[in-house]
């Protein structure tokens, strides 16, 4: 049977297709109506502290990416204790919890009780991207190669969750009386889908626990795990300092135009992966990250050159492009490992991601307030710079 009737009839590869979708279209909607939601809060609860607004602003979708360092700091725990279905069964299940309490909080007009609502969907938005790691499992008897196309077809379920996720958070702006309410419905509606697609996921039991645990060291002596987890990291991180600082960035403009920014954004982001499955084998990991940053650097060098609404389009366009040439190659590498310590491996690579995406977001209204765009786009030339050099000389 061809590859490609493989993946159409492989129920498993089809519903973490789905998955990955719907989890992209929470952070996607996250990413677009977080910022402005607190902005919104803010500027309800003090109309005169500019400074105060655009700090704070970021609160909430900073809170998203907490939540999610803490899930996936106990993950493998948590997946060893419950299994991997109904970890992210529960995880599903506390994403509807955290939409319901959005939506609260909105019409409450309580900022905090929002702020929680959204570190709660952080543990939603963590475990589910363990997702990524269940290829091997999907395609029993798969060779290495068929596996990193599974790995890059299920990353580019994102496509359906960068399409969806900004024009539902647009649609549901003012879909209710009170702002951003019909957003977070959709969230509830997303979160909901994801736990009917996981019920029907048939996953083989894991491995025994190491009754030794492997110690830091160890892990990290791993062959590519470094490298690897820092291609990630980084090439993740890089992604969201930019990402979210567009909704400030273009305060100024439409939401019309901000949403069309980041749908073009994220179906950037996801897109190359469906190239990446048939080109994988010419375009091994180690050059795919390489070239990722490379395109790190073209979209610091538009934004510097371009401050309207065609400079963020670009630049975003290219960010979106580097993050999935970056972060594929990351995982690729990540999933070549075979080791005894697989789910620890696999904590601390989401670990790093998730720590390194959490400075990002908080340090973006720090640098926006204080630097400007100016700062930013240094931020991301130098980072890439940094990186590059660093990773010719890593040797794990």
């Amino acid at each position: 049977m061809r590859l490609g009737a493989v993946f159409m009839f492989n129920k498993n590869i089809f519903l973490l297709f789905l998955s990955q979708g719907f989890n992209g279209a929470v952070i996607s909607l996250l990413t677009f109506s977080s910022p402005l939601a607190g902005k919104w809060f803010v500027e309800q609860l003090n109309k005169h502290a500019g400074a105060f607004v655009l700090n704070f602003s970021t609160l909430a979708v900073s809170l998203t990416l907490c939540g999610a360092f803490i899930a996936v700091f106990f993950s493998s725990n948590i997946i060893y204790k419950l299994g991997r279905k109904k970890a992210f069964l529960w995880s599903a299940f506390v994403g509807v919890c955290g939409a319901l309490l959005a939506i609260l909080a909105l019409f409450q007009g309580s900022f905090w009780l929002f702020c929680l609502a959204t570190f709660l969907l952080g543990f939603f938005t963590a475990l589910n991207g363990f997702y990524r790691f269940l290829v091997n499992e999907a395609l029993k008897n798969a060779n290495q190669n068929h596996a990193y196309k599974a790995s890059a077809l299920i990353v580019g379920g994102g496509i359906l969750g960068g399409v969806l996720g900004p024009n539902l958070a647009h649609f549901g702006l003012h879909l209710m009386h009170t702002p951003f309410v019909g957003s977070f419905i959709f969230v509830l509606i997303l979160c909901a889908l994801n736990f009917l697609c996981t019920m029907f996921l048939e996953l083989m039991p894991l491995p025994p626990k190491p009754k030794i645990k492997a110690t830091l060291l160890e892990c990290l002596k791993e062959p590519h795990f470094l490298r690897a987890t820092l291609s990630c990291a980084v090439g993740f991180s890089l992604m969201i300092l930019m990402m979210n600082a567009l909704p400030l960035s273009m305060a100024h403009y439409e939401p019309q135009e901000i949403k069309n920014v980041l749908m073009w954004h994220f179906i950037a982001m996801y897109a190359p992966s469906l190239l990446l499955a048939f080109l994988v084998k010419k375009l091994n990991p180690f050059r795919l990250i390489v070239i990722g940053m490379i395109f790190y650097g073209i979209a610091g060098i538009v934004a510097l050159m371009s401050q309207d609404f065609w400079g963020f389009l670009v630049s975003l366009i290219f960010v979106g492009i580097a993050w999935s040439l970056s972060f594929n190659g990351g995982t690729f590498l990540f999933n070549s490992i075979q080791s005894k310590n697989q789910v620890k491996l696999q904590e601390l690579n989401a670990i790093a991601i998730f720590g390194a995406n959490l400075m990002a977001s908080l340090s973006v209204g720090i640098i926006l307030e204080n630097g400007g765009e100016l700062v930013l786009n240094g931020i991301l030339l130098g980072s890439v710079c940094v990186f590059l050099v660093g990773f010719k000389f890593l040797k794990t």
